[in-house]
């Protein structure tokens, strides 16, 4: 991989950037992590009454218009504005249900919003529509590719804010998005299967608002029927803390809030002030410092529910769909690979024991960039780890590469197993398999070289940074670890390069790689953050028990 080199300039810039981060006292490794006043209403400027002995004496004086008295548009109280109880008796629990034993049993359970009084509901896709395209790289949750569609939806509503709501109807789905996370279904029968005139529900409903009107800070409201919150219906309170985007989707594409998110919650209802829905809420995080929780912007929603109404069909248009001749060739194995074009550093075709990072590098074709791939890795029949993501590294290359670690501790010995699926159907594109655990081991050419122990006399320590929220990696973020015996306080509020014993910077990918390796037995203070997120730090120090190579996994908080 790409390796730090003495760069003075580059090391005085990274020091800067401390200036910027907010140093917090923990362990090195560990994740750290804020009521609008509203907005006054501009008073209308009084008109200036005519002055009569301004009139021009061949002008006759206009008769005066009997006075009324100037009537300001009147600010709407909340409670009028949006009733909570309104707000309460639309937002709906979603029962999933599916035949088990010859009986409907509820799966999992969701919220939603009746968005019409004929029936219409806005929900997550994650709830009625789980196997929709693209909600599966969009979470990396290789679960969702597998699983079982509900074989009923039965939505059940609440009449009082003390009481469980009540199964009242089934539902159907119209349209789903997977990519945002989105679906709607629309009431069609009663519990008993009885087709319903929809038209003479006249069910309550919210308005739908505008997400790309609101602003950082303001207030936002939450209902929901979360598992943490028992049976009855759940009300939260919180802010806009702001706005992230999404490959392909566009900007606002989420709404972040401080407002309490919980399973359960998904799908439900984030109003405005005014009682409009800006927002569905999708997903949550907690991390140590508080939480930053996702909803998905009303004003994506619009082309489902247009395709709903109209009965048509949906298609989304974020979903990138496979060639159906993606390809992957294995090159080689490797110990390691270059970040500047994912090439082998140090071929080989098989490991010796105590290995903490197993590569295998591969030669692509007919890939488009957006679409889906998993990989899947096997130890022996056991499968080890998958994961599903969105292509980005173009049509066709020499090289890519799949790696398997155990975050810097040795991987088990046996035998390993990567296998890589592609396209809309996820068929199967690719496979290499290699030996770990040999006394012996070879390289691509098949030299045997006989392997060692490892040197004892240092550690070398690659890793990544992650946000803490959404576990993302972090470009750019910087690692400093310093000189033994250093003051990291003292050091935290005046960075000097003196006391720099090694630092790197993680690619675009979030890796970082040390270039001088840690002295056994010696204690090092370090430093990791980025401009906008909480530092982390601490103490690094290992010991002659430990492996020569270490892989830390750190995480930052806003």
């Amino acid at each position: 991989m790409k390796r730090c080199q003495n760069a003075p300039l580059q090391l005085l810039f990274l020091l800067l950037l401390l200036f910027s981060f907010t140093a917090m006292a923990c362990q090195l490794g560990a994740a750290l992590e804020a009521t609008p006043t509203p907005r006054a209403r501009e008073e209308a400027e009084p008109e200036a009454e005519p002055d009569p002995t301004e009139v021009p004496p061949t002008v006759a004086a206009p008769t005066p218009e009997p006075e009324e008295p100037a009537v300001e548009e009147p600010i709407v109280p909340e409670a009028v504005v949006a009733p909570i109880e309104r707000l309460q008796a639309a937002t709906v629990q979603i029962f999933a249900k599916q035949v088990v034993n010859g009986r409907l049993q509820t799966i999992w359970t969701g919220s939603g919003t009746i968005l019409s009084p004929d029936g219409v509901i806005l929900t997550n896709a994650h709830v009625a529509a789980p196997s929709a395209p693209g909600l599966a790289t969009l979470y990396n949750d290789p679960e969702l590719l597998f699983g079982e569609e509900p074989d009923q939806l039965v939505v059940a509503l609440s009449d009082s804010a003390d009481r469980p709501p009540s199964e009242a109807y089934i539902a159907e789905l119209a349209a789903a998005d997977g990519s945002l996370d989105l679906a709607v279904i629309k009431i069609t029968a009663d519990l008993d299967g009885n087709p319903l005139d929809t038209s003479t529900l006249d069910l309550p409903f919210v308005e739908i608002g505008d997400s790309n009107s609101i602003r950082l800070g303001d207030e936002i409201r939450i209902l929901g029927y979360p598992g943490a919150g028992g049976e009855t219906i759940t009300f939260t309170r919180g802010n806009v803390a702001g706005f992230e985007s999404q490959t392909r989707v566009g900007d606002r594409a989420w709404i972040k809030t401080d407002a309490t998110i919980s399973p359960g919650n998904s799908g439900g209802l984030g109003v405005n002030a005014a009682g409009q829905i800006i927002g569905v809420p999708s997903f949550g995080q907690e991390a140590i410092g508080g939480a930053i929780n996702r909803m998905r912007a009303i004003n994506y929603a619009l082309p489902l529910l247009e395709a709903a109404a109209a009965n048509g069909s949906y298609a989304s248009p974020y979903v990138v769909s496979g060639t159906g001749q993606e390809a992957f060739t294995l090159i080689t194995w490797a110990d390691d690979f270059s970040d500047a074009d994912q090439c082998a550093i140090g071929e080989r075709s098989s490991y010796p024991s105590n290995t903490t990072l197993a590569v295998a590098i591969f030669s692509y074709s007919g890939l488009t960039d957006g679409q889906q791939v998993l990989i899947a890795w096997w130890l022996d029949d056991e499968i080890m780890s998958t994961s599903v993501y969105e292509w980005s590294e173009g049509a066709s290359g020499d090289c890519t590469a799949f790696y398997f670690h155990n975050y810097g501790d040795p991987i088990p010995n046996g035998t390993y197993s990567v296998e890589i699926y592609a396209g809309d159907g996820l068929e199967f594109v690719g496979v290499a398999e290699t030996a770990v655990g040999s006394t012996t081991a070879t390289n691509s050419n098949n030299t045997t070289t006989t392997t060692s122990s490892g040197s004892k006399t240092g550690v070398t320590v690659e890793g990544e940074i992650l946000d803490a929220d959404s576990g993302k990696p972090l470009s750019g973020a910087v690692i400093f670890i310093l000189q033994p015996g250093t003051d990291l306080d003292a050091w935290l509020e005046n960075p000097t390069d003196a006391d720099v014993y090694t630092y790197a910077e993680t690619d675009q990918k979030g890796y970082f790689f040390l270039p001088q390796s840690l002295q056994r037995g010696v204690e090092y203070p370090g430093v990791a953050g980025l401009t906008g997120y909480y530092n982390t730090d601490g103490f690094l120090s290992f010991t002659a028990d430990d492996p020569d190579s270490i892989y830390l996994t750190l995480e930052l908080s806003k």
